[in-house]
């Protein structure tokens, strides 16, 4: 074999090695762009989750807030219309407060949960048992108007405290 021979097996030689480095660059470059594409993808999944979950913290956030405005609307209607409910209001200053009650109701019924709707409707319940009253009260009733009074304090403890737990829940 003379040196054309050599020549042209060393040239075959490195011709193989590069195609061979080659094939090995690219199988490398191929596993570098999957694993940066996976790890993009990642991170976009993460970005993903951490936005979904700050924008139901917020819808969360809104939530309670809008029950804490109708809780604390209602127990301020409840409070007035208990001011108003003594004998000695005329009965049309009484009813508006029995309205007011009976309109903000409607927004805790629709506010829930269900338990602050019991607790509710347990002081509406109230007030209209002292309104009752009211309507037909004589020196003989006084009585059961105290008593009616220490109903309604008593309902409006409970919704304080359901509410509490409500609006104060995981926290």
């Amino acid at each position: 074999m003379g040196e054309l021979g050599i020549a042209l097996i060393a040239a075959g030689a490195a011709l193989a090695g590069s195609a061979l480095t080659g094939w090995f660059t690219i199988a490398a470059g191929r596993r570098q762009a999957a694993a940066a594409r996976y790890a993009g993808d990642e991170q976009a999944r993460a970005v993903i989750d951490t936005v979904n979950r700050t924008l139901n913290e917020q819808r969360a956030a809104r939530a309670e807030e809008a029950r804490r405005q109708v809780y604390s609307q209602f127990l301020m209607a409840f409070n007035e219309a208990l001011h108003l409910l003594k004998p000695r209001n005329p009965a049309s200053a009484r009813r508006s407060g029995i309205e007011k009650v009976n309109t903000l109701y409607s927004l805790v019924d629709l506010e829930g949960p269900e338990d602050v709707r019991v607790a509710a409707s347990a002081m509406r319940e109230a007030l209209l048992g002292l309104a009752e009253l009211l309507d037909d009260y004589n020196r003989d009733s006084a009585g059961a108007y105290d008593w009616e009074v220490e109903r309604c304090d008593d309902s409006r403890c409970d919704f304080l405290a359901i509410t509490h737990a409500v609006l104060h829940r995981g926290a």
